[in-house]
């Protein structure tokens, strides 16, 4: 196998995962996010309130970028914008209701995605595959953190 096939199979992986993704999202009456809007929701979910910036890095967007995305959730009723109460510059992303409703429709699906992804799969065969790929992206990104992923 050459090094120009594994990046392809990396690729075609991703693409392959956001193609199922997307279909799931529109069988569950969620048509309207895209697999960006799904990883806002969960970056959300693990930082309870967040601001933009911090958003972007955790996704790996740039904030232009997220603006549009957060717009859009927040037009659905997904996230709110907080404003901070010490500094009325900064504002908060947060969860609403709505998405709480949402929550275990997505994490159904990211299980049910995550398990035909690693099917056939050992436990060591996982964590050799993650120590891996986390080497590959940290030879192409020397200033990440891998903990970022977590």
């Amino acid at each position: 196998m050459t090094p120009r096939l594994i990046i392809y199979m990396i690729s075609r992986i991703r693409d392959e995962f956001h193609r199922h993704l997307n279909s799931e999202l529109k069988e569950k009456g969620l048509g309207a996010l895209s697999t960006t809007h799904a990883d806002i929701l969960f970056a959300l979910v693990k930082k309870k309130r967040a601001q933009m910036q911090e958003i972007a890095k955790m996704i790996n967007r740039d904030k232009s970028t997220l603006t549009a995305l957060v717009d859009k959730l927040e037009n659905l009723g997904f996230v709110e914008r907080i404003r901070d109460p010490g500094d009325q510059r900064i504002v908060h992303l947060g969860l609403t209701s709505k998405a709480f409703t949402i929550r275990p429709i997505l994490l159904g699906i990211s299980r049910s995605l995550v398990n035909n992804l690693y099917k056939g799969f050992t436990e060591e065969e996982k964590k050799e595959l993650v120590r891996l790929l986390e080497k590959l992206y940290n030879n192409q990104n020397p200033d990440s953190n891998s903990s970022d992923f977590v």
